[in-house]
């Protein structure tokens, strides 16, 4: 039978379907319609031919009893706690009218355990009806198996069934693929998951350093620190993306309150020694606006007391989907800014909100240490100028080679302005900024510089 209808469905979600469960679901083999099992008592229980050699299950009622002494059940291989698709056609006659039967999962063999039945009423126009039925009971139960069960002796008349098909479902939404209507694996389309949008470039380079005016954690620009070889981060999902040999970190916090990464520098003697160094850096990407008031925490970890050397982020303040780049002394670091530094432990970057909700994904690249001391590939000082400084009102910045960047931060790290002149020549213009100090990384076609800038 393959006229449908109408459609009835308690269940829609984004589904992918496996492999087929039922055999000889449509009936076409005819009778005896293995691997069909059909009990009754009293009620000629069958397969016919439509006509056209179109065969479907027939019962005729002729008596009420208990539903479960008038059915129609196939052996079919579950599993525990998975959820699987029900779809068939019925109908009844035109005599009957009108009339429920009972559709189940269940054992197939005592204590015939199963979910709970639906009820679909037939009419005697065709229908197709689909259930998403969980088996959340022992599907095996002893060897003896499962079933896909129709009941319908507690009521009179004819009941015509086709087309039955069982399949498991999976949630193409946690499924690691992409599926469906996904743009993304997982994400995206049907899909509640957002798709993660990455930065279209990785960060900005880092300026060219001696080897000994900097440590690094993290950076294609400097050799990093050796490690013990053990690296964890803790139970947020950490991946890497490689921009044509350039890589950044991508974190994602789970929604439980560690969205811990953690960066191992081992156990004695091999320590971290930041004695020499002034100041840490790190480049680090939110996607969109955080929902909470999110915090990126740069925990340095003293192993010799066990205290932390720390410096707080608030993201919230933050430009969303833009790179930002906080350079911070130790001296305004938010705890123990002046605590020994020669024996490092680890370095922690801590990706959480305040009420430990999810966070991400959240871009990390160039975590460093240096002393600010720039290395001779920078621009060279007679042929970089900045003038006057301190200002009152704008600085003046001129080189003998072209310009293409500049990004101003204040003391905390905050990026405050961002130009691209493309110019030998040009001007920052200071007057809306409140005094103290700022520090301008400048890029250009024969090198880059970090300079400090005095705003009175």
């Amino acid at each position: 039978m393959k006229k449908i209808t109408f459609i009835l469905a308690i269940m829609a979600v984004s589904f992918g379907f496996s492999q087929e469960l039922v055999t000889n679901g449509d009936f076409q083999t005819g009778p005896p319609a293995d691997p069909w099992y059909s009990g009754g008592e009293n009620n000629p229980i069958e397969v016919v031919d439509q006509g056209g050699g179109e065969f479907v299950f027939q019962a005729n009622v002729t008596g009420a009893t208990d539903a479960w002494r008038v059915n129609l059940s196939q052996v079919v291989a579950l599993s525990d706690n998975t959820s699987y698709e029900l779809t068939f056609d019925a109908y009844t006659d035109s005599s009957t009218g009108t009339r429920p039967i009972n559709v189940s999962l269940g054992q197939a063999a005592a204590p015939f355990a199963g979910t709970a039945p639906v009820f679909p009423t037939l009419t005697d126009t065709p229908q197709t009806f689909t259930y998403t039925f969980a088996a959340n009971f022992d599907t095996n139960n002893g060897g003896s198996g499962s079933r896909v069960i129709f009941d319908m002796g507690d009521n009179t008349g004819f009941v015509f069934i086709d087309n039955v098909s069982l399949v498991e479902v999976v949630d193409s939404c946690n499924n690691g693929m992409m599926d469906g209507d996904e743009t993304g694996v997982d994400c995206g389309g049907s899909c509640p998951n957002a798709c993660p949008n990455p930065p279209s470039a990785p960060s900005t380079s880092p300026p060219n350093r001696a080897p000994a005016d900097v440590v690094s954690v993290y950076s294609n620009a400097y050799t990093q620190a050796p490690t013990d070889g053990y690296q964890t981060f803790g139970s947020a999902v950490v991946t890497e993306l490689d921009y044509s040999g350039n890589t950044i970190l991508s974190v994602t916090t789970p929604d439980n309150g560690s969205g811990l990464q953690y960066q191992y520098f081992g156990t004695t003697p091999q320590y971290l020694d930041l004695s020499t160094m002034d100041n840490m850096h790190v480049d680090f990407y939110f996607e969109g606006t955080p929902t909470v008031a999110g915090t990126v925490f740069i925990v340095i970890a003293q192993y010799s007391n066990g205290t932390n050397i720390q410096k707080n982020f608030d993201v919230t303040a933050l430009a969303s989907n833009t790179w930002h780049e906080m350079d911070v002394a130790f001296a305004d670091f938010d705890l123990n800014p002046g605590n020994a530094r020669d024996e490092i432990q680890q370095v922690i970057v801590q990706v959480a909100g305040p009420d430990g909700s999810q966070v991400g994904p959240f871009y990390v690249d160039n975590l460093y240490f240096h002393n600010n001391t720039l290395g001779i590939n920078e621009f060279e000082a007679s042929a970089f100028k900045v003038f006057p400084n301190p200002t009152n009102n704008d600085w003046n910045i001129s080189s003998n080679s072209e310009i293409t960047n500049i990004s101003v931060y204040d003391i905390l790290g905050k990026q405050v302005l961002t130009l691209r002149p493309n110019s030998n020549e040009f001007s920052v213009d200071a007057t809306s900024f409140n005094s103290g100090v700022y520090f301008a990384k400048i890029e250009g076609i024969n090198g880059n510089k970090t300079i400090k800038l005095i705003k009175e």
